[in-house]
């Protein structure tokens, strides 16, 4: 047996050191909760119930509810995917809503039904088109 090994003792040849060197392990609710610090309502005239409907307000116009009851549990990567997506999908089409109902860029006329084949989506076409008309009427664009 070799007497040189320094395995056991603590020297600078250890490779367990540079294992040691993570920095200690911050909790998760702690994080958490430094997140949402701040929200405090004060509370007048023993009146807690208005401060709790007060308190409820600040937390539901911060979103903090929704956040909270999204990390209750698990979302599945795929979930939340296509929970992005739709909100992706949602937040364009409101935007194109906007230039349309603006009057920025007219609503496109489609050519031929060969688009429109089944009657929801050219019901669909139909009631937008009619409400971009009524909305240029109403105030004077039209």
């Amino acid at each position: 047996m070799n007497k040189n090994n320094n395995w056991g003792k603590n020297t600078g040849n250890n490779f367990k050191k540079s294992f040691n060197n993570k920095k200690p392990f911050a909790r998760k609710e702690e994080a958490f909760l430094d997140k949402f610090k701040g929200a405090t309502v004060e509370v007048r005239n023993g009146d807690v119930n208005g401060a709790l409907r007060k308190l409820k307000k600040i937390l539901e116009n911060a979103d903090r509810q929704k956040e909270l009851a999204k990390r209750e549990f698990y979302e599945k990567p795929a979930q939340k995917r296509k929970r992005q997506k739709d909100a992706a999908i949602k937040r364009t089409q409101r935007e194109e809503n906007k230039k349309i109902f603006s009057g920025e860029v007219p609503l496109q006329s489609i050519s031929g039904f060969g688009y429109l084949k089944s009657k929801k989506k050219r019901r669909k076409y139909e009631n937008q088109k009619s409400a971009v008309a009524r909305h240029l009427r109403t105030n004077g664009l039209y």
